[in-house]
């Protein structure tokens, strides 16, 4: 088939046509032709011209009638060709064309004795000949790793395919011009770190040739936007890709794009506002309802969202009181009474209560619900409650079952930063591979200050994830990692 395709090339060239012209000048969107004829009257023609380009799909022919499908980014229209009233050099020409060629065609907008809209076409003219076949009928292959591999194909002949990252661009602007519209100013900050800081993961190691230095692939960029903060930028966001070297499932991806923002001068309070009013303008812009159904269940995503301690969470679920004031080994005593296990490298009651709720609490929230009162040991940054030093002033999102946005008011203190690095850091040392770096260089610019701070970590490919109905992080990326083939 290659071959037989290749041949037609020169075809082509013996004709004076460029197989891959430079450049084609169209006068309509295909979106558009549809959205403009759409009183026409069966078998009718509209008297109007148009030059339209794209690819060539699903040919069929009727005796003198061939009809082709013909696609591009707006859109797909039916074109017709009629080899009564087409010049025999074109007929010839439309001979040579494949399912899958690019071309350029002109002709009338018309409609079928059938009542398709149609192109009935007058000219012709190839803009790149496909030497490959397409699938016929991709969604009947099963193999989703093929899809993924050759995400070119997923795209030309699967339009959900194509139309979850449009709407995923369309998201992320929106999330864009939200933040750009309350003053913050989008930054860039290094993907390749000397500490892997901001986040508690496992990272990528590379190395830098010049510097002769190992360096990390970031795990978050938190670090340096609150190093510009302290340099005294006070709404700052960014939108990028951040890597964790660790698994990879339905909701995890090694590589996965970040929203982070850090706003001086507001708290926690502030940050869970602000995620429900961009959140709400995304809805709005996209014009969506707030009734989401995803992986086979139902959410209310309509606002306000609910709010709920993680203690309160944990006690109801385990049918054991737990509050931030708990004797750890009562509580160790109480669960081994219902016979739920507790970890032996375990020995605070915050940590327990994180450990209960990431077992038995997290999968089972649907509606969004902003998730409070973190202990202080999974908080390394996170400033402790005023009424209670045991918990911090951090939240999460959670809807169906996985997280989708992490915020806090942040440790401003550097003493106690440090504390609670070197704390990370011992733990690093016993093995703990993605327990947090002592990051000395991050605690020096705390020390000339860092003003009352709110930071947002939001995911957006789990947020496209809810909102697409994509139950596979995948679907959502345009090129998910893959094993190679050999």
């Amino acid at each position: 088939m290659y071959d037989l395709r290749a041949e037609k090339i020169q075809f082509f060239l013996d004709n004076n046509q460029d197989a891959f012209p430079t450049e084609f000048k169209g006068t309509s969107q295909i979106v558009d032709i549809i959205k403009n004829h759409t009183t026409l009257k069966d078998a009718e023609h509209s008297g109007v011209e148009v030059k339209i380009h794209g690819r060539i799909l699903n040919g069929r022919s009727f005796g003198k009638l061939s009809f082709f499908d013909l696609i591009d980014n707006s859109g797909k229209i039916q074109i017709l060709v009629d080899s009564k009233t087409l010049s025999e050099d074109e007929s010839v020409l439309f001979s040579k064309y494949d399912s899958g060629d690019i071309i350029g065609v002109k002709g009338e907008i018309m409609k079928t004795k059938k009542g398709q809209l149609s192109i009935k076409v007058s000219t012709s003219s190839i803009l790149s000949k496909s030497l490959r076949t397409l699938p016929e009928k991709w969604h009947g292959l099963k193999d989703k790793e093929t899809r993924f591999r050759q995400r070119y194909l997923d795209f030309i002949v699967n339009p959900d395919a194509k139309q979850t990252i449009e709407i995923r661009s369309k998201i992320i602007n929106s999330i864009r011009q939200f933040m750009h519209g309350k003053d913050f100013i989008e930054v860039e900050t290094p993907i390749l770190q000397p500490k892997a800081g901001g986040a508690i993961a496992k990272p990528f190691i590379t190395h830098h040739n010049a510097l002769d230095v190992e360096m990390y692939l970031r795990i978050a960029p938190e670090l340096y936007l609150k190093r510009m903060i302290v340099g005294g930028f006070e709404k700052v966001f960014e939108l990028g890709r951040v890597f964790r070297n660790e698994g990879i499932d339905q909701t995890h991806s090694p590589e996965f794009t970040m929203m982070e923002s850090y706003e001086a001068y507001t708290n926690v309070n502030g940050v869970i506002e602000m995620v429900e009013n961009m959140c709400s303008t995304v809805f709005d812009d996209l014009e969506l309802s707030t009734a989401i159904s995803f992986d086979e269940k139902n959410a209310d995503f309509s606002f306000p969202w609910a709010k709920a301690s993680m203690f309160t969470l944990v006690s109801e679920e385990v049918g054991i009181k737990v509050e931030f004031s708990s004797d750890f080994n009562e509580v160790v005593e109480q669960l081994n009474k219902k016979n739920i296990e507790v970890n032996s490298e375990i020995n605070t009651t915050g940590l327990l209560v994180y450990d209960l709720f990431e077992r038995f609490v997290e999968e089972k929230i649907i509606n969004p619900t902003f998730v409070i009162d973190y202990p202080v040991e999974v908080s390394p940054f996170a400033r402790n409650s005023k009424n209670n030093p045991s918990i911090t002033e951090r939240f999460e999102l959670f809807a169906f079952g996985s997280e989708l946005a992490n915020g806090f008011s942040e440790l401003i203190d550097s003493v106690e930063q440090e504390a609670r690095l070197k704390s990370q850091a011992i733990k690093k040392e016993s093995g703990d591979e993605e327990a947090h770096v002592e990051d000395m260089d991050y605690i020096e610019a705390l020390e000339h200050g860092l003003p009352p701070t709110g930071g947002l970590g939001f995911g957006i490919d789990r947020f496209v994830m809810m909102l697409t109905g994509n139950t596979s992080i995948r679907e959502v990326v345009a090129f998910p990692h893959l094993k190679p083939e050999n």
